[in-house]
């Protein structure tokens, strides 16, 4: 098979991996990416390179309609508004697109869940549609909740084209914040600019503005100060299944639905936003060990209690009267959070995921599982998976 992948390397690169993963299982694939960097050297003629299939991401008309003639199979990779018109090109194929509203959700609920009651966000700088629907379902969730969201933006032509210019505005935007502020921003690479403003502008992250990115693009979230915490989505899975998708097309079968909606899966917790919006200080450390640890290793409420400095019965009345549930509530919340996270993230057997995340035995979690979502983990991850790819039914 000889495949060409229109996909530029932003914002793709995780969906790449995914495409490579299925090419080493059902290849070998011939493939050609044409990323448009700079002194790249385009394949045009696609017939006589022998192509068989191709991969689209975002492209304009002209290379669209290049595309289309070469009358090989096609799945296109997220699909922007203007491709999914009629008249679009590459509007009949295939494609995949990301739930970006419900990544803005996920997002508020997130910080909603540390008490935050000040929020905001900063958007792409050129205001690209799936940002404009990420900062609209992060502002009516924290909207439905009584909270207000500020928002960055207004920037000038030359601001959006040179970092170097926007960085003072972005830092006068910054200092504007209230103290204690939950800040979601677009995507991984903004917020490592974020970060870096922050730096600048002398804001301590998380204590005066937590930071939340998207995408847990590993070769951003690690190397920022501190490192940032991301919303995990299913890019690789996706660049797996548009691969899997191709390669039927190519057999000369065909696809039950056209158009294949992706959501987010969870949050990876980093240290831009390991801190807690509540006043209490005791209750705050005792949260911020909890949200650390638990869901890693198994800890228990005397561990909890050693963050206060004080008896057990202080603590835990004290923890109960400013969170309104248990010390032992908050850490079996924290561990099961991640015992979903792992069912619905991960092929590890359930025994292994009891181990992982600190409980004795398969027995307990299971009737604590239950108890709790109402449901057994097996079936739990059955419907997570259903849930993380949702077909639109708009058959050919």
């Amino acid at each position: 098979m000889a495949v060409l992948t229109s996909l530029t390397l932003k914002g793709h690169f995780n969906s790449f991996r995914g495409i490579l993963q299925y090419v080493k299982l059902h290849g070998p694939w011939r493939l050609y990416r044409m990323e448009g960097r700079p002194g790249e050297q385009r394949l045009l003629d696609l017939k006589r390179w022998g192509c068989t299939g191709i991969i689209a991401g975002a492209c304009d008309k002209k290379e669209a309609a290049l595309i289309a003639r070469a009358g090989v199979p096609v799945v296109v990779l997220e699909s922007s508004p203007p491709m999914r018109e009629k008249s679009h090109p590459l509007a009949k194929y295939a494609c995949t697109r990301f739930d970006s509203y419900a990544c803005g959700c996920l997002a508020a609920e997130y910080f909603l869940t540390r008490h935050y009651t000040q929020f905001a966000f900063a958007g792409d700088p050129y205001n690209l549609y799936w940002s404009l629907d990420r900062e609209r379902g992060f502002r009516d969730t924290v909207e439905q909740a009584g909270g207000i969201c500020h928002t960055y933006g207004g920037l000038t032509r030359e601001e959006k084209s040179d970092w170097a210019i926007e960085q003072p505005r972005m830092q006068k935007w910054l200092k504007s914040l209230f103290k204690k502020t939950a800040l979601f921003v677009a995507m991984d690479g903004r917020g490592r600019q974020v970060l870096d403003a922050c730096m600048g502008a002398g804001i301590t992250v998380p204590d005066d503005i937590a930071v939340l990115g998207v995408d847990n693009d590993d070769l951003i979230c690690q190397a920022t100060f501190p490192t940032m915490s991301s919303v995990q989505t299913t890019s690789q899975l996706t660049g797996y299944w548009v691969a899997e998708q191709l390669d039927r097309l190519m057999q000369g079968k065909s696809l039950k639905k056209k158009i294949y909606t992706s959501t987010p899966t969870r949050i990876i917790t980093r240290g831009s936003t390991e801190a807690t919006a509540i006043e209490d200080r005791q209750t705050a450390r005792a949260l911020e060990y909890i949200w650390k640890e638990a869901g890693h290793r198994a800890i228990s409420v005397p561990d909890v209690v050693l963050q206060f400095g004080s008896s057990r019965r202080f603590a835990e009345i004290h923890f109960k009267s400013v969170m309104g549930h248990t010390i032992l509530d908050e850490i079996q919340r924290v561990r099961l959070e991640r015992v979903c996270s792992l069912l619905s993230d991960t092929n590890l057997p359930i025994g292994d995921i009891t181990r992982e995340c600190g409980f004795e035995r398969e027995s307990y979690l299971a009737r604590l599982f239950r108890k709790r979502f109402g449901t057994s983990m097996s079936h739990y991850r059955k419907e997570a998976r259903n849930r993380t790819w949702s077909g639109l039914d708009t058959s050919h």
